[in-house]
């Protein structure tokens, strides 16, 4: 059993080997905190890999990297999943307190040399947001990109889309809402930003591409509202989740209210299964709206995956 909670992991591409960042995990001279490899046919843990506050980890295509953030302000752990078991040591601590400021996610290319890191900035306590270029071969922090927050992405080709609640966002007119976060399009080819949509706030945490183009955002803690109609009020239902047209930069807010603590796209389908308040919803992406049907489980829902 794990030491404590966990509220990330990523499986290795053979299915046999997960990692999970447990950050209540004991170890001795150092603050709790640690990722657990996990050997999944066996049910039982393989290696307890010690970084302190360990809450995220993001797993290469290829599965020869994994990085780890935890709550050092200026810190990116490497973990070198070859080398478990041997003589030197799989963790490389790469600390830099210019290239990072709260990291808090790491995004692979589509080859493994390259990560991008979201350093997180004032949102989470540090002094701005950006997305560091970081060379997997050398574990070398590069060039960095300003932004407007930055708690998840998702890379669709030579774009990143990055995604948090930068402070004092205004949301406009439409929603009673005050504060709002945004999307930021990063062109990486330029290493620029070139667009910006205001969508929830709230703690960005899911980001999947269904298909049209549609980026379905999800987050939690964020402004939920839900007044009814009279008179010439429309009234109005909102929660967490922003749905972003990559094709002409536009966002839907669904009339639908609580935290989103799932995203799944479905293969070869213009459908996105959500879960929002503990619900699944079905989405489709050609409307940007509830489909028709509609499934009722059973339960609280807490997460989706689509099983190959």
């Amino acid at each position: 059993a794990l030491a404590g909670f966990t509220q990330s992991m990523v499986v290795g591409p053979d299915n046999l080997t997960g990692y999970a960042a447990v950050p209540a995990t004991p170890v001795v001279g150092q603050s709790p905190g640690a990722v657990e490899v996990l050997s999944l046919s066996t049910a039982s843990i393989a290696a307890t890999l010690p970084v302190s506050g360990a809450r995220t980890v993001a797993g290469s295509h290829n599965g020869n990297r994994i990085l780890v953030f935890g709550d050092a302000p200026d810190r990116v752990t490497v973990i070198a999943p070859s080398l478990l078991g041997t003589n030197t040591n799989p963790l490389t601590t790469v600390q830099d307190s210019v290239a990072f400021d709260h990291p808090v996610w790491g995004i692979f290319s589509s080859d493994d040399t390259t990560a991008y890191i979201l350093n997180c900035g004032p949102e989470c306590g540090g002094s701005a947001a950006s997305v560091t270029v970081f060379d997997l071969n050398t574990n070398t922090p590069g060039v960095s990109i300003p932004v407007n927050a930055a708690t998840i992405g998702l890379l669709s080709g030579s774009t990143l889309y990055v995604a948090g609640t930068p402070p004092g966002i205004p949301c406009g007119p439409g929603t009673a809402a005050t504060v709002c976060g945004t999307v930021n399009v990063v062109d990486l080819n330029s290493m620029t930003v070139t667009g910006s949509s205001v969508i929830t706030d709230g703690v960005h945490h899911r980001m999947e591409l269904g298909s049209n183009g549609q980026i379905f955002i999800g987050a939690k803690n964020c402004t939920n509202i839900n007044t009814s109609a009279s008179g010439s009020n429309a009234g109005e239902v909102r929660g967490c989740l922003s749905i972003f047209n990559t094709n002409n930069s536009t966002v839907v807010i669904p009339p639908e209210a609580g935290d989103v603590t799932g995203l799944q796209p479905i293969t070869n389908r213009n459908v996105v299964y959500v879960i929002q308040q503990g619900e699944l919803r079905i989405y489709d992406t050609t409307t940007d709206k509830l489909q028709g049907q509609q499934v009722d489980i059973l339960g609280q829902a807490d997460d989706v995956k689509l099983v190959d």
